[in-house]
């Protein structure tokens, strides 16, 4: 069996992608696997590649971007080519936090409402504050600011949305960080996030020694319990597959749903290795489960 670990891409999370790429690669050749590393550039020459070298699984190790949102996702669907993850409609979904937020509500999932922005005219109304302003297809807290009062707000606005073409403005939520992996529909135990600084943006996240992270959370047994049904609630109504990550908030012990990763990362300071390590699920056994899963159900 061949495999083709795909990483890089063109998203401002190349970087981390590339690392998850190096080390999910290097797992699979310690399993004896027969694995290649392909760093891609752009949408069509990883599509071109991967049809070239015709792998028999695709792992994906991209993060954000057209590996993340379904688009290279749906190309494989076309041509029956295996991949790890959920398909491309749940991938195109769960990228985008505004609709995510519009399921989780038929659902009755715990998430604040928000305002989908993209000309600042659409923001006039806004008068409660403090807010949280973020794009709408980005991961790693990239992009995230806060704003205090309607100054703040427009000030922000304007920069992000030059980058950035859909922003999301919510209410900042006050308490306490977690987040919950899920291995093929499994609850792993729940990570609370402690940043030393600030709060737990780009930084934060990729750098080491910056955050700490509590295993298991320091959360009462109801809330876990309560977020453990929210995840498996989650991971069915989406059709997720595979690994998944369900970052969250909780104040006042409502655990408030932030958004789905459908392809959470895989390096030193990642958390679903983490999460999985604390029940004894190293990171090649890891990769393996993952890896398995592009099997099921296909």
């Amino acid at each position: 069996m061949s495999i083709l670990v795909v990483c890089g891409g063109d998203s401002s999370e190349r970087e981390v992608s590339i690392r998850s790429g190096s080390a999910i690669h290097q797992a699979l050749l310690n399993l004896k696997y027969d694995a290649q590393k392909y760093i891609c550039e752009n949408k069509k020459d990883c599509i071109e590649t991967i049809l070239k070298k015709k792998p028999d699984v695709v792992f994906i190790a991209l993060h954000g971007g057209f590996g993340e949102d379904g688009t290279l996702q749906a190309a494989l669907e076309m041509h029956n080519i295996k991949y790890t993850g959920s398909n491309s409609l749940t991938s195109k979904v769960c990228m985008n936090k505004f609709f995510t937020k519009a399921i989780l509500k038929e659902y009755h999932i715990p998430t604040k409402p928000a305002l989908l922005a993209k000309d600042i005219k659409d923001i006039i109304n806004i008068n409660s504050f403090p807010v949280c302003i973020k794009p709408n297809n980005e991961g790693s807290s990239i992009g995230v600011e806060f704003a205090y009062d309607d100054i703040q707000l427009k000030a922000k606005f304007s920069e992000l949305i030059k980058q950035f073409k859909e922003l999301i403005i919510e209410e900042k939520i006050t308490g306490i960080e977690v987040t919950l992996s899920m291995i093929n529909s499994e609850c792993l135990p729940l990570i609370e996030i402690a940043p030393k600084k600030g709060f737990y943006d780009y930084q934060n996240k990729y750098t080491s020694g910056a955050t700490e992270y509590i295993i298991p959370a320091r959360i009462n047994q109801s809330t876990i319990d309560e977020i453990n049904r929210i995840g498996k609630t989650i991971y069915k109504a989406f059709y997720c597959k595979g690994a998944i990550r369900i970052d969250m908030m909780i104040e006042k012990n409502i655990p408030y749903v932030l958004e789905i990763n459908t392809i959470p990362g895989m390096t030193q300071t990642s958390l679903l290795p983490k999460a999985a390590k604390s029940v004894n699920i190293n990171f090649e056994m890891l990769v393996e489960k993952i890896l398995k899963s592009a099997y099921e159900g296909f």
